[in-house]
């Protein structure tokens, strides 16, 4: 006698266990290929890149501020696009931040999301979202975390990226910030 075929179906859960498996994996793999030479205890600061918005211009810009030593960003009222890259809901999802006397105000999602969290553009952002780019500065200025990778051009006044691995033997615990379109309220 054969047995009965299965009578399950493939769930909404199966399939979300088997997407987050699907980025997981590649991530892990990435993680691993980084190699133990030591080089992982030291925080860096990789060489700057362009950006394709216009950057705001400090006055005075720092000469090679390393973490730690980044200033903090001056204005209060502006905008911006915020990406975070973690692992939790909604990261990667570009968020339209607006902040008026150096507090977030708004937070929406400016796309629909590919898959991670559902998210609707135009959709309240969450509050883990709800950033300024000082927050984002005081990321960077982290000294008790294992790494931390910042990307400041000179003369501009706020990071294009700050990458913070809080401890190296915790797994999921880094997150990444990259900030784009830059608009200061006059």
């Amino acid at each position: 006698m054969e047995p009965a075929p299965s009578t399950t179906r493939p769930t909404r859960m199966r399939n979300v266990a088997l997407s987050f498996a699907a980025l997981v994996l590649p991530l892990s793999l990435a993680a691993c290929g980084s190699g133990d030479d030591g080089d992982d205890d030291v925080a860096s600061d990789p060489a700057p890149t362009s950006t394709s918005s216009s950057p705001s211009e400090s006055p005075s810009p720092t000469a090679e501020p390393t973490v730690g030593t980044y200033p903090a960003f001056e204005p209060t009222d502006y905008s911006f696009v915020l990406s975070v890259s973690c692992f939790c809901m909604g990261a990667g999802v570009p968020i339209e931040v607006t902040v008026e006397d150096a507090e977030v105000v708004r937070a929406i999602y400016g796309a629909d999301d590919t898959g991670r969290g559902g998210t609707q553009q135009g959709d309240q952002a969450d509050d883990i979202y709800w950033v300024t780019i000082n927050d984002v500065i005081d990321e960077a200025n982290d000294t008790e975390a294992a790494r931390v990778d910042v990307d400041w051009p000179a003369g501009q006044d706020y990071p294009n990226s700050v990458y913070v691995d809080g401890d190296k033997n915790v797994a999921d615990d880094e997150i990444g910030y990259t900030i784009t379109n830059v608009v200061v309220s006059p």
